[in-house]
């Protein structure tokens, strides 16, 4: 990896989070995304929303569980 890639990628790991994109699961539990931008997140979002409804398999527990709703929030 050249230094100047590996400089950008330090740079936006660094950035400051302002944004998250949250999933609520049935059974209670709930996964964040944090992004940099409002954009970000409602892109991120796009594709989090497409399984609200659908039965995913949990992989720590393995477990199906159901994508109940997703939004976006500023932090």
């Amino acid at each position: 990896m050249s230094p100047e890639v590996a400089a950008l990628i330090a740079r936006r790991l660094a950035a400051p989070k302002q944004f998250e994109v949250v999933t609520l699961y049935a059974d209670g539990t709930s996964h964040s995304h944090p992004t940099e931008t409002r954009a970000q997140a409602d892109k991120h979002a796009v594709g989090e929303r497409r399984k609200v409804g659908r039965s995913l398999i949990n992989r720590a527990t393995g477990v199906a569980v159901e994508v109940v709703d997703v939004y976006v929030s500023a932090l």
